[in-house]
């Protein structure tokens, strides 16, 4: 048994080492913003409507995604290697969207219909905001493969 365990140790702390060290992994793979569009108007504390549409490019049975705001035009150079921006304005969250019809489950809730923007007073009117979402593919085809993002967004502008 003693034997066994000392040479399982190296490879399973090889392995364990190597599943630490894995890449950043972007796709150009991703859904659609169809809310809010291009152009509209963001106002400290308003709602606005919110609609993506996934692309479910790995035919998961749910998509994670993370919805964000930036003050700056985001990409993919942005998002560190767990497909966060460190740099946002703010989070609204993790949603999970069901594919294929499948209902929700788990803590994480589908996207609502409207995101509440949060306080903007430090931004003048006519200043650019950006709404992007991560959308993350895990366990893509042929398997044990590292988690890929796609990212896209739209431009809001302040009131």
């Amino acid at each position: 048994m003693r034997f066994t365990v000392s040479l399982l140790a190296p490879l399973l702390g090889a392995a364990f080492a190597a599943a630490a060290n894995v890449p950043r992994v972007i796709s150009q793979n991703h859904g659609t913003i169809a809310a809010p569009a291009t152009g509209a108007v963001a106002t400290s504390g308003g709602s606005f409507p919110f609609s993506y549409l996934d692309s479910n490019w790995c035919e998961g049975g749910y998509t994670p995604i993370t919805v964000w705001l930036l003050d700056h035009a985001p990409t993919t150079a942005s998002l560190n290697s767990t497909g966060q921006f460190t740099d946002a304005k703010y989070y609204f969250g993790p949603f999970l969207i069901g594919n294929f019809g499948l209902p929700p489950i788990g803590p994480t809730l589908p996207p609502p219909s409207t995101l509440t923007m949060p306080d903007l007073s430090g931004y003048p009117s006519g200043s650019a905001m950006y709404v992007a979402v991560v959308e993350t593919a895990n366990n893509c085809p042929p398997g044990n493969q590292p988690a890929q993002y796609g990212m896209t967004s739209t431009q809001m502008v302040t009131a």
